[in-house]
């Protein structure tokens, strides 16, 4: 698959996880997730999984996010989500494709569609 950058026409916001500590007991208090920074991808939208005894699951739209890997994508992690198209999609796997330098391909599955005060 050849991916130009011209193709990379879609906004999509990154939601960075972070963790407030207990003080008492060093463990975690909350976790809240922040925008973190916005970038321009290309997305293929994926079928659902499919079992091996031929049933098709539903409800878990799977996409792929092709990204250049340069500036904010580049701090991705599988913790975080991206949000796109108002839905959220949390990251299951960040791939390099084409060489270091080239680009980043997130794989993440939609878990819900949010409303506009996100």
């Amino acid at each position: 698959m050849s991916i130009a950058v011209g193709m990379m026409d879609k906004k999509v916001t990154l939601w960075k996880r972070s963790s407030t500590q207990d003080e008492d007991y060093g463990g975690y208090k909350s976790v809240a997730y922040n925008p973190e920074a916005y970038f321009y991808a290309h997305v293929i939208w994926k079928t659902g999984e499919i079992k091996n005894e031929g049933e098709q699951m539903q409800q878990n739209q799977v996409c792929e996010f092709y990204v250049r890997n340069t500036g904010p994508a580049t701090t991705a992690l599988v913790s975080d989500y991206i949000l796109f198209d108002t839905s959220k999609f949390y990251i299951s796997s960040i791939d390099v494709i084409d060489g270091r330098k080239k680009f980043l391909r997130l794989t993440a599955m939609q878990v819900q569609k949010v409303d506009a005060q996100v």
